[in-house]
């Protein structure tokens, strides 16, 4: 008796970009601005978005003004595409 497997389609790999990156970090900006997150959240919250920022600085995708936090705007979304 043979046994039939079934053809599985090849997984394509996830379709994340450098863009979707600056995405989140706004989303996260404007959920701040917003008052979105609890108090108990805001530790994890900023850790992530700081890990987030330091990876779109060393990608070259943003860059931080030396007094402000980084600024991401609708026109790096466009250039990081």
């Amino acid at each position: 008796m043979s046994e039939t497997t079934e053809a599985q389609a090849p997984q394509s790999a996830p379709n994340l970009t450098i863009a979707d990156l600056i995405m989140v970090a706004q989303i996260f900006q404007r959920g701040a601005s917003a008052g979105i997150f609890r108090a108990e959240e805001l530790k994890s919250v900023g850790d992530f978005y700081d890990r987030l920022i330091k990876f779109l600085e060393s990608a070259g995708a943003i860059t931080r003004p030396q007094t402000a936090e980084p600024t991401v705007s609708a026109e790096t979304v466009a250039q990081g595409e």
